[in-house]
């Protein structure tokens, strides 16, 4: 359950983006399920407690079966596990982030590296959480870097590091990459 509201803390996001890609038309997948964190979205974002998880499954995985370009299924992918979080179906989001990720898309290693740093429904992992985060981190997912900054913050974590931790959230605060 903690997974399931961090993840959705984490997801949640609303700020607005100045992103071009927001001046793209959207799928109803995007227009349903976008996420504010998600650098490489294509609608202006949508609250997790906003989400309609049924619709928004079922237009994900429409637009996934009619998508052309790689970067376009992984994002549905990304959208379809928040649809399915939301409704519960922490198993189906897993495997909706990983696939996504698969892809190499920076949004599904943030809910990735999120999902292993909090560890519930999956094994807590603080290695894979670190390596998926600097993924994401690296493809501009801004929070990652607030998300580092919570891992490095952990006195319980092999990788607790005051110093370091600050930097991620100054980092994540100024939003500079």
């Amino acid at each position: 359950m903690r997974l399931v509201i961090l993840i959705a803390s984490l997801l949640v996001l609303t700020e607005p983006s100045n992103s071009s890609a927001l001046d793209q038309p959207g799928s109803s997948c995007d227009d349903l399920g976008a996420l504010a964190a998600d650098p490489l979205r294509q609608s202006e974002p949508v609250r997790f407690e906003d989400i309609q998880a049924k619709r928004l499954i079922s237009a994900c995985r429409t637009d996934i079966e009619s998508a052309t370009k790689a970067q376009d299924q992984a994002r549905y992918y990304l959208q379809l596990g928040r649809g399915q979080l939301r409704d519960g179906d922490t198993g189906g989001a897993m495997a909706s982030f990983n696939k996504s990720a698969s892809f190499a898309y920076p949004a599904g290693y943030f809910a990735l590296g999120v999902a292993y740093l909090l560890g519930d429904d999956v094994g807590k992992d603080d290695t894979m959480a670190k390596g998926y985060l600097l993924l994401a981190l690296k493809g501009n997912v801004v929070w990652a870097a607030k998300a580092l900054s919570a891992l490095h913050q952990n006195r319980a974590s092999e990788f607790y590091d005051a110093k370091l931790a600050q930097n991620y959230l100054t980092l994540f605060q100024d939003s500079q990459f």
